[in-house]
């Protein structure tokens, strides 16, 4: 057991090592990352992999990782044998990776890998634009896992944007728009309605669209993008809509309304209207014989590692990885709301360039501390700088102590050492950060393990 645990670790590092290596000296740059005619490439030396399954695809910039997972979770309990492509990942590449709601093997992962590399060697002696890219190569690893897998149905959640995310190769059946706020405002635009463009750019010829954008001016993108394109539109509040009495959930979809809903394993109202886009997208890709059974079961059991996620109590730990100002406004709600009279311990990083003067506010409400910390580079992106950060908090609330813990499973166990039982441990700013806290609790070499089962 020992040896064969040790060759799985050994085989996820190699796998890791081969991924990172595609990571330029510029980590992220728009003129680069954001271009499809490698992508497209790659996927024809690979034979157009994305082809071979029927594909829902997931944007907006808030909700998409969850309403993706629900999904597949309601999907996946009809009957269907689902994949499902998630970015990032929190702790383990093969998070990103699933079967019918379960973790990819890395012996698989690294097994269809292999047919990868050799294609991106290709790519990058005859392409123009180069080597293809980090997030471009876990792109065809999913495309090529789905398609070695016969899957039913693949659930695609867009990287960034939506118009030139890699992604965006596909020709799916179902497009749903969760959400549209200011993120990436460098790369996307500086407006809701500019951003909306972008997101509203996975809208093919003759889809079902579900969308569930609130603001006018970008609902209205939404349907000219549409109307042009020959897409039958369904909007959150228009054509469906869901309903909250004394927490049981209520979903109303044209010519049928689910009822005695729960979502029993997480928190937060904001989790509401993503379930209403998973359940309508569902309902349109079944063609209308969504059962009762699968979107109660499949609302019920899903699980979504990092958002509004308890992991222990006395004191009790809150692990949500709200990273824009958006985000952290519903994450905000939902923790007073649950825990309003508990004191804070906030433990926090943020990726460098966030807004973090908008984002600040909704965290500083009764609390005892800020521990500030910076979480492990994995991918693209980089984090603030936590002496940075300790200024721009003692600028908003100078009386709030601020301690600085650079490692941020250390951050985590100074949080818990200086949180009393009633209080709330808060972890939250970056996914990055979930997924280093999350191995105070749950390893990752454990996870790595299940995976295999």
């Amino acid at each position: 057991m020992v040896e064969f645990n040790e060759h799985i670790l050994n085989l996820y590092s190699s796998l890791e090592s081969d991924l990172v290596k595609l990571i330029p000296q510029e980590r992220f740059s728009k003129d680069v990352n954001m271009k499809l005619e490698r992508i497209s490439h790659l996927m024809e030396v690979l034979g157009n992999p994305h082809h071979s399954f029927p594909s829902i695809h997931v944007g907006g910039t808030s909700g998409k990782g969850s309403t993706s997972i629900f999904l597949a979770s309601i999907l996946t309990t009809q009957g269907y044998k689902t994949g499902l492509f998630l970015s990032p990942h929190l702790q383990i590449i093969n998070e990103a990776y699933q079967i019918n709601c379960k973790l990819a093997a890395t012996t698989k992962l690294v097994e269809i890998f292999e047919r990868v590399k050799s294609a991106i060697a290709k790519v990058a002696q005859e392409n123009i634009f180069g080597q293809p890219s980090y997030f471009e190569a876990q792109v065809a690893l999913a495309f090529c896992l789905f398609e070695e897998q016969k899957v039913d149905v693949a659930i695609i959640e867009v990287g960034l944007g939506g118009r030139l995310d890699a992604t965006n190769i596909l020709s799916s059946t179902i497009a749903v728009l969760t959400s549209v706020g200011l993120d990436h405002t460098e790369i996307l635009g500086s407006t809701v309605e500019e951003i909306a463009e972008e997101k509203a750019g996975i809208i093919k010829a003759h889809q079902h669209v579900v969308c569930g954008f609130s603001k006018e001016t970008t609902r209205e993108i939404v349907a000219q993008r549409c109307e042009k394109s020959n897409s039958q539109l369904w909007q959150l509040e228009q054509d469906f809509s869901f309903t909250v009495h004394s927490g049981s959930l209520i979903i109303n979809l044209p010519g049928k309304v689910y009822e005695n809903l729960s979502l029993t394993k997480l928190i937060g109202e904001f989790q509401f209207s993503n379930a209403a886009c998973a359940t309508a997208a569902a309902y349109l890709f079944s063609q209308g014989n969504l059962s009762d059974v699968a979107v109660r079961e499949g609302l019920a059991d899903a699980i979504i590692p990092g958002r509004m996620e308890i992991l222990q109590t006395q004191p009790v730990v809150i692990l949500d990885g709200a990273h824009n100002p958006d985000k952290m406004r519903s994450a905000s709600h939902s923790v007073h709301t649950l825990f309003g009279g508990k004191e804070k311990v906030v433990i926090v990083s943020f990726k460098k360039g966030k807004p973090v003067a908008d984002i600040l506010p909704y965290l500083i409400d009764n609390v005892k501390c800020f521990i500030l910390t910076a979480f492990q580079v994995k991918g693209l992106w980089e984090p603030y700088p936590p002496e940075e950060l300790k200024k721009a908090f003692n600028s908003i609330a100078p009386s709030v102590p601020c301690f600085i813990v650079d490692d941020p499973i250390n951050a985590v166990q100074e949080g818990l050492s200086r949180a009393e039982n009633n209080d709330l441990v808060w972890i939250t700013g970056s996914l990055y950060l979930a997924g280093d806290a999350r191995e105070h609790w749950y390893p990752s070499a454990s996870l790595l393990m299940k995976a295999e089962e």
